[in-house]
């Protein structure tokens, strides 16, 4: 079992995509929707528009989801600053992935926050610490993530790429059912 929760705040610059494709094509941006379902699966340069479709994610996922999903780098995201925020309140199960922190590690912790020592409550933070980012990502990434991590060992994975293939623009752009 895992937890996670994303929702997809915005989505934009599919128009922008096609109008520059419709230039690198020299043909009328209508066409483009066509074209683009062609390219999307070409790499090597081909498919260069899907940098310019831009989504905004909600993402709640515990920290070691997170080292993993840092690996996608064409992307941008804010986080809830652990320095600016674990010293403020007490932890407790919620704030950890499926309640599954021991009463020791919360009171250890704990410990640290009443002390006001973040360095050390950092070095000893439980790796299913919860944390919401917000994840900004083109289509680009999400087609890696796609391909990466369909059958990922982290359920994590599968979840946030159903959301993506339930709740995208256009999901046709991207490999959800193609193998």
């Amino acid at each position: 079992m895992c937890e996670i929760s994303v929702e997809v705040l915005s989505e934009n610059g599919y128009h922008q995509a096609m109008l520059g494709l419709s230039l690198n094509k020299d043909q009328p941006v209508e066409k483009m929707g066509d074209v683009a379902n062609k390219l999307c699966d070409k790499d090597g340069g081909h498919n260069k528009f899907m940098e310019q479709i831009i989504v905004w994610l909600m993402v709640r996922a515990p920290r070691y989801w997170w080292q993993e999903a840092d690996t996608y780098r064409m992307s941008s995201k804010s986080s809830q600053s652990t320095m600016h925020t674990i010293l403020s309140n007490r932890l407790a199960p919620q704030n950890f992935e499926l309640d599954s922190v021991t009463h020791e590690t919360l009171d250890f912790c704990n410990y640290f926050i009443r002390n006001n020592k973040l360095f050390e409550l950092k070095r000893v933070l439980p790796e299913g610490f919860m944390q919401k980012r917000m994840w900004m990502l083109s289509y680009k990434a999400i087609r890696n993530i796609v391909l990466q991590r369909k059958n990922h060992r982290l359920p994590h994975w599968t979840k946030l790429i159903s959301v993506l293939r339930n709740n995208l623009k256009h999901p046709e752009l991207l490999p959800f059912d193609k193998e």
